[in-house]
């Protein structure tokens, strides 16, 4: 998990080459009507996200030919993002690569912090929220598995919403959340956990785990870690050899301190740090 910082684009601005881009006239004419609406509700995420209260945003839940704001069907809304800001030959498409490609560090997708970026994910679905299918604020850099594996769950209630890249820094980077113990089996097993600190309010330690379930990050980060693992094992097996147990938990320990200096709830981090703890495996575990 990573935080990046949040677009600076207007939102505005990115509507509008969207809408200025479609040929129908009536159909444009129709979506320009709807310009203060857009930045009204762009306004209402950005304050609503803040607070950690974007729960609090309605759903729209009417048909795709339906009528969703002003005289727009939800499809029609929902194409100003499909067609007109992802369309290769769009106008808009150049705010879409910039908010792909320069919020999210060295590419990597900063809800599971280790997929690479190849998409944008709605923070608060187009489907379901179609007012926001363009919004810079809701459009966050993912990895396909982060993307289209997530949960499809909304959250009606400040506890159960995933963590927001763009607007929880303080969660995401100031405290260890993310931890994991090794499973002594043959080859090693490593398990990853959430546990919040205990001076955090409730609600911020509900997040995290809802945060870890929603994005699957236990399976996904012990599958990660059995590659690593298996690059690892011909390394300590020579300071084992070379130098000695104390050696093999020294690297271990020097590769933990590495990884939480650069972001303190990566899956990195939390399986260095349980493998530098287990004397199991500095003992031979990793053969």
């Amino acid at each position: 998990m990573r935080a990046i910082i949040a677009p600076n684009e207007d939102p505005k601005l990115v509507y509008q080459a969207c809408v200025n881009s479609i040929r129908d006239k009536d159909l444009r004419d129709r979506l320009n009507i709807l310009t203060d609406d857009i930045c009204i509700s762009a306004e209402d995420y950005k304050q609503k996200a803040i607070a950690k209260q974007l729960y609090t945003i309605l759903p729209n839940n009417c048909k795709n030919e339906e009528i969703a704001l002003g005289q727009v069907t939800k499809e029609e809304l929902i194409n100003v993002y499909t067609t007109h800001m992802v369309g290769s030959a769009k106008p808009a498409r150049q705010a879409y690569y910039d908010l792909l490609l320069s919020r999210a560090l060295s590419g990597k997708c900063p809800f599971c912090g280790f997929g690479q970026v190849w998409t944008l994910d709605h923070y608060l679905p187009k489907t379901t929220y179609p007012q926001l299918s363009v919004v810079p604020s809701n459009l966050v850099p993912s990895c396909r598995d982060c993307n289209t594996g997530k949960s499809t769950f909304i959250a009606t209630t400040q506890d159960n919403q995933s963590l927001h890249p763009y607007f929880d820094h303080r969660i995401i980077t100031n405290e260890q959340w993310l931890f994991a113990k090794v499973i002594q089996t043959l080859p090693v097993t490593i398990q990853f956990y959430v546990k919040a600190p205990i001076n955090w309010d409730e609600s911020s330690k509900a997040r995290v785990h809802a945060h870890f379930k929603d994005y699957k990050l236990e399976l996904r980060y012990s599958l990660e870690a059995s590659d690593q693992l298996g690059c690892l094992r011909d390394t300590l097996s020579q300071y084992k050899n070379l130098l000695g147990v104390e050696a093999v938990k020294q690297h271990l320990l020097i590769e933990s301190k590495t990884h939480l200096r650069k972001h303190t709830n990566s899956w990195q981090t939390a399986m260095f740090q349980a493998l530098a703890v287990s004397d199991w495996y500095c003992n031979g575990g990793f053969q």
